[in-house]
């Protein structure tokens, strides 16, 4: 892929609005976003979709909301996200694209990123920008947590799950503006 650029979350959705782990996105993402000077998208996959979490997003720090809403998106399955997911990013171009370490995270980020032929670090627990080379740095436990790893990859879009609670959420700010494309 060329000419990549934003921060794209894959957002996940519970009864009462977004998840925790979404919102924990969300604020990593908003400080990387500032720090590279780009967008940061949230994008929503699914059926019959809460439309009240949709500007929840945007006060928790999205820029754009994209709402992938079809019935045969109703229950996870994996082919049918990963096709859908393969089809946003060749079009959005996103230079990072972040899951949580949830059961969809863990399933779906290895497909797409295998489709996207690009690298993936799973079980996050710290993300930050390499200021000389403007990379994403993920850090991993690794040795049964005895051990913090740092990864780098040059081939985007740069993928990684995030360990929920690992995160700080983000701060509603309800004067924020943005924009939500169906």
């Amino acid at each position: 892929m060329a000419e990549e650029k934003g921060i794209l979350v894959c957002g996940e959705l519970q009864e009462n609005g977004m998840t925790t782990v979404t919102l924990e996105l969300l604020g990593i993402s908003r400080k990387l976003a500032d720090e590279l000077g780009e967008e940061l998208g949230i994008i929503f996959l699914g059926s019959a979709l809460k439309s009240t979490s949709f500007p929840e997003a945007i006060a928790f720090g999205a820029d754009k909301v994209y709402v992938i809403d079809n019935p045969l998106l109703k229950d996870y399955q994996t082919d049918s996200y990963v096709g859908v997911m393969d089809k946003v990013c060749r079009k959005l171009k996103p230079s990072i694209l972040l899951f949580g370490q949830t059961s969809l995270g863990r399933d779906l980020a290895p497909r797409l990123a295998f489709r996207l032929q690009t690298r993936l670090v799973m079980d996050c627990v710290e993300l930050k920008i390499d200021p000389k080379v403007k990379l994403l740095i993920c850090t991993k436990p690794i040795y049964g947590g005895n051990a913090m790893a740092r990864y780098i990859s040059q081939a985007k879009p740069q993928i990684a799950t995030v360990r929920s609670k690992a995160m700080a959420p983000a701060e509603r700010d309800s004067s924020r503006k943005g924009e939500v494309i169906t």
